[in-house]
């Protein structure tokens, strides 16, 4: 066990630990109100659906909305009282609970809006309206033509599905039909409406029941099973309601917790159900990564996120069917080199294995269960799938020094763009090699446990020589450094990032530990969260999204906070004595859960810097993310609480790290099938510790750390028998055992480790530096939206040419990727005309179909990618013929162009040497205005002729199509690949390796 230090409390009680202990958490105590601003919210149903959206503001982006399956079921929906629309910009106040959220308007108006548990439901109750006749019309962003909608009526339940959702594949599994019904009965109005980008195919009008009302929308596979489940929760609604409180609520009470300090304790309750909320049951048991767009599993962020999700609150049972599930999951094909590996990425319908950290993870949350659950049976089940984990990596990924080998975006910092990784790592990071020596240790236990000794001993051996290597190769002793990451040539990488804190417990010297804490501390970590690189460096990125100077996924790891990486960092600080160091960053996400962003949860991400103006950095990323979550909860109690259990043989350690402004505590801890009470009341000079009583039948091992003053700390060891409550005071001194019971208690005196080198630590200042390279302004010309939008319906007709409608198929034989956000037909050139006049050339380009998922309504299509490739002076072997941007296309010979403009995030010049002469990058609001049209099923441009030049007659034109691949972090984009295979985001139907990623290609003659 690491040895915990202890620090000097310094103030009194507030209140008693009794009175605290005596007040059930409920979820009324929780409710936080939203005024005066617009603040997102997101439920889940602990299956597979979650319901995204604002509390006082219309949706804003297109992830917003009714998701299952990781599938848009619909976008949202509208109400109207006696024709007047209930507008959300007219609410008064939200109140927004653990379970449900209750809009209060201005009228008088109350909407209180409920995702039900275990079904895929969702309630809208009315009350105090004001009005008589009301409509209500579910809301859909997929299409606005009528005719791409079913709608169906049966026995008083309003029926909708997506014609194109009626032919999912076998391995999609979201609902099709969506029911909409109404306590008291409605009639309905078959006429559709539009709204903005979103349509109503048909509405549903009804009368006020008593002053309220009750909207209930269902999903599922069949009309029938629809109708059935819309007439079940309609006249079952308030008792699922209550059965969704009191989960909650029990939630709550098994890992009950008071702490004198109000709002952190408010804080922690949150963090907990809404990490809760994201431990869901789609495919299997797993851990959503984040809301909105992570509603998938990912090996990695389940692992990290595990213990401060489930173990230290006792939720042993979801824990254990996680690992269950990634067991089953894991990659057991000898030939592949991805042998043993746990997958990185579990979505509905695709299974990845592209990251390295995810296996280690996974070996290291088996271990952890098993200490707090104590259910060495099941190590004994998956020790195979540990054993295979590590004769895996040591067949295909390791070198010579025993270091675990990867590619440069198979780890944690994974993002990579058209030109490769963002923040490439090499092929053997440091964070990685902390984590294999951590995996060879735990195999090597096991395997002594289970009597493979030969493995054990070899294991211990390997781990043993990674570690001397590690010294020797990444640790700089003199600087206080560990090296990022090795390259290929043995070279090190010497940016300051954070992965340093994840080896930390694998420095032999223990002032050099000390020393590269205090550097990582005061060169990446600020009161807001941990930066993922020093600004010092170069490539510095201080803001997430700063469009057109840089596409957020450059930033992602180069700059930003990453909220969960203050996990690592507080466990760090509060071994070394720095609590309160350490709580000015946890209180700064105790701000933001209550006050900022999505209410009662934590972001994925941080902007380094505040904007100028602004006061607070800015929230990005992901609205919810499991880790952030989970590191919140951990740290309490791991950290500031210092607990550490052995629930194999049965023992406790308590040894707390408590900041000052935390002075008394009531909480239970879960070890094995025990869980056991604890009060503690802080005193100038010791405490006050109550311990008990405990349920089960068996005895547990305590040992209790105390500070007691100055640089002394009191170790008390005892055995709690079952039903036995003790309490002790304890001081420099000595102890004395309040209560009366034969429990013999054991005491000693611990020196204190009292670092004078830390004493004038201090957290780093957000800064942008002068000169900044990531600020610096585009070489080339950035054009306005009001640039490239202009119209030139009178300007002269240079081209027009037709495509037939259906050949999107490549060479004949493509497929498109399975994802349903890419509609049929999106793919398919129809049309291209090109006007002029004497300032800018116009573009138009129609397609059988448009696909808008709502990811970036700034751009109003997404996944179509299209290049123009202009041959100026038709001069044969003149110019470029080949298209870029993976697209693998050669243009007939003949044709050269000399300037070539690629769409999709947005509209770039390029010249036939691949230099870029201007670019158009879609900003926010630019909504208003979008290249694409989904209900035109047009794209259309203007560039200024001091761009493109003077046109002329005798220009030449090709339209090369294909699906957009933007990486995952916006710009541009790329030609999505096509394999031999159709995947949920590959293209299928190659026939060979080179064959082009293009499906259609207009050609002007």
């Amino acid at each position: 066990m690491k040895k915990i230090l202890f620090v000097l409390p310094l103030f009194a009680l507030a209140c008693s630990p009794s009175s605290l202990k005596q007040k059930p958490v409920t979820l009324d105590e929780l409710m936080i109100e939203v005024r005066n601003t617009s603040r997102e919210i997101a439920f889940t149903n602990k299956q597979a659906g979650f319901f995204y959206t604002e509390t006082s503001a219309p949706h804003r982006t297109g992830w917003q909305g009714w998701t299952i399956m990781s599938t848009m079921m619909m976008s949202d929906y509208q109400i109207a009282v006696d024709g007047h629309q209930i507008k959300r910009s007219d609410v008064r106040r939200v109140q927004v609970f653990p379970h449900q959220f209750r809009r209060d308007y201005v009228d008088g108006t109350q909407e209180t809006v409920t995702l039900l548990d275990s079904v895929d439901a969702l309630v809208v109750e009315l009350d105090k309206l004001k009005g008589t006749n009301l409509t209500a019309a579910p809301l859909f962003s997929d299409s606005q033509n009528p005719g791409d909608y079913l709608v169906r009526y049966s026995d008083g339940v309003l029926l909708f599905a997506r014609k194109r959702h009626l032919m999912r594949s076998d391995r999609e599994n979201y609902p099709v039909w969506i029911g909409f019904t109404v306590t008291g009965g409605f009639h309905v109005d078959s006429s559709s409406h539009s709204q903005n980008r979103l349509f109503a195919p048909t509405t549903l009008e009804f009368a006020a029941h008593q002053g309220r009302s009750a909207l209930i929308m269902v999903a599922e596979e069949t009309e029938a099973r629809t109708a059935a489940l819309a007439k079940t929760v309609a006249e079952n609604y308030p008792v699922l309601i209550a059965r969704r409180r009191e989960r909650m609520e029990r939630l709550l009470q098994k890992s009950f917790l008071r702490v004198n300090d109000e709002q952190y304790e408010k804080a922690l309750a949150w963090a907990k159900i809404s990490m809760d909320a994201l431990i869901m049951n789609q495919v299997k048991k797993g851990i959503f990564a984040g809301l909105p767009w992570f509603s998938n599993y990912w090996g990695r962020d389940s692992f990290i996120s595990l213990p401060g999700a489930s173990l230290v609150t006792g939720n042993y049972s979801e824990a254990k069917e996680i690992i269950r599930s990634f067991a089953e999951w894991q990659e057991k094909n000898p030939q592949s080199r991805y042998f043993g590996r746990i997958p990185n990425l579990v979505t509905t319908t695709s299974i990845s294995y592209n990251t390295t950290d995810g296996t280690p993870l996974f070996v290291n949350a088996l271990y952890e269960y098993v200490n707090y659950s104590g259910d060495s049976a099941f190590a004994r089940t998956l020790y195979p799938v540990v054993r295979r984990a590590i004769e895996g990596s040591l067949r295909y990924r390791i070198d010579k020094n025993i270091f675990l080998t990867h590619e440069d975006a198979e780890t944690w910092m994974d993002a990579v763009g058209p030109d490769g990784p963002w923040s490439p790592r090499g092929n053997r990071a440091n964070d990685i090699q902390a984590l294999w020596m951590k995996e060879l240790n735990i195999g090597s236990l096991l395997a002594h446990a289970f009597h493979e000794e030969t493995n054990a001993n070899r294991w211990d051996s390997l781990g043993q020589i990674v570690y001397n290597n590690f010294q020797r190769m990444f640790v700089d002793t003199s600087a206080g450094v560990v090296f990022d990451h090795l390259r290929p040539d043995g070279t090190p990488d010497k940016q300051i990032r954070p992965n340093q804190l994840l080896t930390l417990d694998f420095i032999e010297n223990p002032e050099t530990k000390r020393l590269v804490f205090r550097n990582v501390t005061q060169r990446l970590v600020y009161p807001h969260g941990i930066a993922s690189l020093s600004q010092d460096d170069e490539n510095f990125h201080p803001y997430h999204h700063f469009e057109p100077h840089y596409v957020q996924d450059a930033a992602y790891h180069n700059g930003i906070v990453w909220t969960w990486l203050a996990g690592p960092w507080i466990q760090t600080a509060c071994e070394l004595g720095l609590p309160n160091l350490a709580f000015e960053v946890t209180k700064n996400m105790t701000h933001q859960i209550l006050e900022r962003g999505a209410v009662g949860t934590l972001s994925e991400l941080v902007d380094a810097v505040p904007r100028p103006g602004e006061k607070e950095p800015r929230l990005s990323g992901a609205i919810s993310q499991a880790w952030s979550l989970a590191e919140f909860i951990r740290t309490f109690y791991q950290s500031y609480l210092g607990i550490s259990v052995d629930a194999v043989n049965r023992h406790l350690w308590f040894f707390p790290q408590l900041p000052d402004d935390i002075t008394n505590l009531a909480f239970n801890i879960h070890i094995g099938d025990t869980e056991l009470p604890i009060e503690y009341e802080r005193s100038s000079g010791g405490a006050r510790v109550t311990l008990g009583p405990m349920d089960t039948p068996s005895p547990l091992q305590l040992d209790i750390g105390i500070p007691v003053g100055g640089n002394k700390g009191r170790l008390c060891r005892l055995t709690l028998q079952p039903k036995t409550r003790i309490v002790l005071s304890v001081n420099e001194d000595g102890f004395k055992k309040e209560s009366q019971d034969s429990t013999e208690v054991r005491s000693s005196m611990q020196p204190l480790a009292a670092f004078e080198d830390l004493q004038d630590i201090h957290l780093a200042t957000p800064i942008v530096r002068p000169g900044l390279n990531a600020l610096k302004d585009p070489l080339h010309r950035i054009l306005s939206n009001a640039e490239v939008k202009l119209s030139g319906i009178h300007a002269t007709l240079l081209c027009d040419m037709s495509d037939r409608a259906g050949d999107d198929n490549g060479s004949g034989s493509y497929l498109y990727p399975l994802t349903q956000s890419l509609k049929p037909g999106s793919l398919d050139i129809t049309y291209c005309s090109v006007r002029a006049d004497d300032r800018n050339t116009y573009f138009m380009l129609q397609f059988r179909n448009l696909s808008d998922p709502g990811w970036h309504p700034e751009y109003g299509f997404q996944l179509t990618f299209v290049a123009i490739a202009i041959d100026k002076d038709g001069v044969i072997a003149s110019g470029g013929s080949e298209i870029g941007r993976n697209a693998h296309y050669s243009l007939p010979k003949g044709f050269g162009f000399e300037t070539i403009i690629y769409i999709g995030g947005g509209v770039r010049v390029e010249d036939d040497r691949g230099i870029v002469l201007a670019e158009y990058v879609p900003a926010s609001g630019d909504e208003r205005n979008p290249l694409g049209s989904v209900a035109n099923r047009t794209i259309e441009f203007s560039i200024p002729t001091d761009v493109l030049g003077v046109p002329q007659k005798s220009w030449r034109y090709a339209v090369i199509v294909g699906a957009q691949d933007d990486h995952g972090g916006a710009g541009i984009g790329d030609f999505r690949s096509v394999e031999a295979l159709a995947t949920e985001w590959t293209g299928g139907g190659k026939k060979r390796p080179k064959d082009a990623n293009v499906y259609d290609v207009l050609i002007q003659k």
